[in-house]
């Protein structure tokens, strides 16, 4: 009787310890809450497990622990909303491994965006003008400006700030940047260079022949009387005054002739 007893006593304890040791492992309990502004994440009864929490696609936690677990993420901003997602590694066996994942709205209603407009910068010009010799505007809090091949971005730094319809200038892209064109601050130049026009040719020069550079003779202040010497007849040579002596030769001997004629005429 003793030793049946004992035997049963035995195989009560074992059986009582069998199930005590079954019960915290059948009894993991884990637990999240999520609502506007937190995620909160209660894990229970779990001899050793790692969790791994991620918010928003940032790993905000990744921790080994035994027993249980306990963790609150808060600070999330009201106007957005946020994914988040709890996965539970349990070390004594793979079936008690655990993933939540869900979502939280926006609370609150985003205040409305702020328009600014994009500054133009000054152009430039030059036949070898570039897109690196304009000076970019400065960036503020809600814009910063870069250069592209196609010209100069404006870029909005968040959502609290929106361009107007109106952008001047600039063109509004797909990806919500604003780009002002390369051709609106590079004006370029011609850089050809003007055909000369032809240059007057040169009039000779005529070089003062010997007999020219020779100074003609100025005149004698005292001429002599052209008297001194007489004329030369131009054809004869004879001078002027032999001429008249031959002249009046001839008159006397005309004379002469007719007187006798006459003398002839009376004798008869």
């Amino acid at each position: 009787m003793k030793k049946l007893l004992a035997g049963g006593t035995l195989a009560a304890l074992a059986l009582g310890g069998m199930v005590a040791m079954a019960a915290p492992a059948s009894a993991h309990t884990p637990s999240v809450s999520a609502d506007c502004g937190f995620v909160n994440v209660d894990l229970k009864y779990y001899s050793g497990a790692n969790v791994t929490v991620v918010i928003d696609g940032e790993t905000r936690e990744d921790t080994e622990f035994s027993n249980g677990f306990q963790g609150r993420y808060d600070n999330l901003a009201l106007d957005a909303a946020h994914d988040w997602t709890v996965t539970v590694d349990a070390y004594d066996n793979d079936k008690y491994d655990w993933t939540q994942s869900g979502s939280i709205p926006a609370c609150q209603t985003p205040p409305p965006a702020e328009f600014v407009s994009p500054v133009i910068p000054e152009a430039v010009a030059g036949c070898a003008a570039s897109l690196d010799d304009v000076v970019l505007p400065e960036s503020t809090e809600a814009i910063t400006y870069s250069k592209s091949e196609a010209g100069i971005v404006a870029t909005l730094t968040s959502d609290a700030y929106a361009f107007p319809e109106d952008l001047g200038a600039y063109v509004l892209q797909p990806d919500g940047t604003a780009l002002l064109p390369t051709e609106l601050v590079v004006l370029e130049e011609d850089c050809a260079e003007p055909t000369p026009s032809p240059e007057p040719s040169e009039e000779p020069v005529v070089e003062p022949s010997e007999e020219a550079s020779v100074p003609a003779a100025e005149p004698s202040a005292s001429p002599s009387p052209a008297a001194e010497e007489p004329p030369v007849l131009a054809a004869t040579g004879a001078t002027v005054g032999g001429a008249v002596a031959f002249a009046a030769l001839l008159a006397a001997g005309g004379v002469a002739l007719v007187w006798a004629r006459k003398r002839m005429q009376q004798n008869a």
